[in-house]
């Protein structure tokens, strides 16, 4: 049995999925698969499932909103008290291998140390496993603006192992598809300095050096023009060792 929560919030039995009802539950089931193994608080969950403005019967409706859950986990094969009542609140008692979001971080972790490590080869694999266990933005049918905030953080984990996946393919020599892969991270996300030295970096390896110098010039133009600031020292550190052709500073490396 699987939870995901790396796209829409369902149950997967073997490869069956097995859906969430309703967006309260959808909601409620989040809120405790973020933090499996623990005791997670009425209030809490209130405030995931009704962004801080719950109904008068909102005691009434936390414990239909249980019961609807401990059903789908039995559907899913888990025993009904799998999702534990106490009386400051709920706990979702599956392991954190169950659930998508933790099994990513866990592998990403593993691939950064194979990276680090110079075997790329399974690297990519195991990167690739990873990445594909998103299924969509995160919580993405779910409608609470506190668990979609959380959501977006979890789109910038998502973001660091693409770049990282770009950095083994220059380990593996495909500069093409690192530059692919690092052009449609700038293009989603145009503010961040440390994808640009990444990019400058690939095309610099690929022994494209005019167009790692506009690489640069396109972001300080983007970051003066948007936002009112110049390229930070690391970028203008990766250019002048462009031009230099300093080779110990232009070594592509893991992702912050």
């Amino acid at each position: 049995m699987t939870i995901r929560l790396l796209g829409p919030v369902t149950l997967v039995k073997g490869s069956v999925p097995i859906p969430i009802r309703g967006q309260r539950q959808r909601r409620f089931l989040a809120s405790l698969a973020l933090r499996p193994g623990q005791v997670i608080s009425k209030e809490a969950i209130i405030e995931d499932s009704w962004d801080g403005e719950p109904p008068l019967t909102v005691s009434g409706q936390l414990q239909t909103s249980a019961w609807m859950i401990r059903t789908a986990l039995a559907e899913a094969g888990l025993p009904r008290d799998a999702l534990g009542s106490h009386d400051r609140g709920y706990e979702l008692r599956v392991l954190p291998d169950s659930i998508d979001l933790f099994v990513f971080r866990e592998a990403v972790r593993a691939v950064r140390d194979l990276h680090a490590r110079g075997q790329h080869q399974e690297a990519s694999e195991r990167l690739d496993t990873a990445l594909a266990l998103w299924k969509g933005p995160a919580f993405a049918d779910v409608t609470s603006s506190r668990l979609r905030l959380r959501g977006e953080t979890l789109e910038e984990e998502r973001t660091a192992a693409v770049e990282l996946r770009a950095l083994i393919d220059v380990g593996l020599g495909y500069y093409g598809d690192a530059i692919t892969r690092l052009s449609e991270l700038v293009d989603h996300d145009p503010f961040r300095e440390d994808l640009y030295v990444s990019l400058m970096k690939a095309y610099y390896a690929e022994g494209r050096q005019a167009d790692a110098i506009q690489v640069f010039h396109r972001a300080k133009d983007i970051l003066r023009e948007q936002i009112g600031i110049s390229p930070g020292e690391r970028m203008t550190r990766v250019m002048q060792a462009i031009l230099r052709q300093d080779e110990q500073v232009l070594r592509v490396g893991t992702p912050a």
